[in-house]
């Protein structure tokens, strides 16, 4: 055997053994009811439009051999930029590339950018499910299109219990979060009523450089460098003004939180996940 193929065998060791340590193909067989019923209704009935990906954008977004961009519905994977944005495409790539997939509506036929909205279906896998299931993106229920919402849940909530993907967790806990998300008469123009709270609870310092603050959709900031200290706060609010003793302004021209429910997902610089806040 030459060295060459001695070399290429030891690295490609390394390239499996390093993707299972990042939990890029976690086996939860054994966790988790991997049901196929859905891919295997969708799949018996023909389907719609079955093509073969072309290209994978991000981890909810595809491209077909035919030129249609799909976009999948239900979930939310990270943007270009995000923490976790390479390895949720790497992700769906691995589980669609190349191969022809299946395809279902709900009720919208395409999104605000012209995108298609479909369920996916691979090899008996419901594509969709899957990057919630292995942590690579989490459930975004946006009416009308809310067929499998419940089952989107069910899979992100053990993502979360498994720590995967989005979900491994920081080492900073001793924080304390509050979020007043109605602001006083119309949201629109009194945006600076809508504001986040963060306490340090704990016995020292806390740097939050590169800390994310995002929402349930897409909205996210990332925090300047500061320190505060044990016992103090700082707030975030949504509209704009000058960053200064703790205070800092999110600039967004229209509220970020909804009044009815949203979540808030709190970020270390590394990405990790501080803490989830519902209401």
């Amino acid at each position: 055997m030459s060295v060459r193929v001695i070399l290429l065998s030891i690295f490609l060791i390394i390239i499996i053994v390093f993707l299972n340590g990042c939990g890029l193909y976690y086996d939860y067989a054994d966790d988790f009811d991997n049901d196929r019923s859905a891919a295997d209704d969708v799949i018996g009935t023909g389907a719609e439009n079955a093509d073969f990906v072309k290209e994978v954008i991000d981890g909810d977004t595809i491209i077909l051999s035919d030129g249609r961009t799909i976009r999948l519905i239900g979930i939310n994977a990270p943007e270009c930029e995000m923490y976790f944005f390479e390895e949720a495409r790497d992700v769906l790539e691995a589980i669609v590339s190349g191969k022809e997939v299946y395809l279902e509506k709900d009720i919208s036929e395409t999104d605000k950018y012209g995108r298609l909205l479909r369920y996916v279906y691979t090899d008996g896998l419901f594509v969709n499910l899957e990057m919630v299931k292995r942590g690579f993106a989490n459930c975004y229920t946006y009416p009308p299109d809310v067929k499998y919402a419940g089952r989107f849940i069910e899979a992100e909530r053990y993502a979360r219990e498994k720590s995967l993907g989005l979900w491994e967790e920081s080492e900073i806990k001793d924080i304390e979060v509050k979020i007043h998300y109605n602001a006083a008469g119309n949201d629109n123009t009194n945006l600076n009523d809508e504001y986040i709270i963060i306490k340090n609870t704990g016995d020292d310092y806390l740097d939050i450089y590169g800390w994310t603050v995002k929402d349930s959709g897409t909205s996210i900031y990332k925090f300047d460098r500061y320190i505060f200290d044990k016992n103090t706060a700082v707030f975030l609010f949504t509209g704009s003004g000058e960053d200064s003793g703790g205070n800092f302004y999110w600039g967004s021209p229209k509220p970020i939180w909804n009044n009815e429910h949203d979540i808030f997902y709190l970020r270390d610089r590394e990405g990790l996940l501080i803490g989830i806040f519902d209401y």
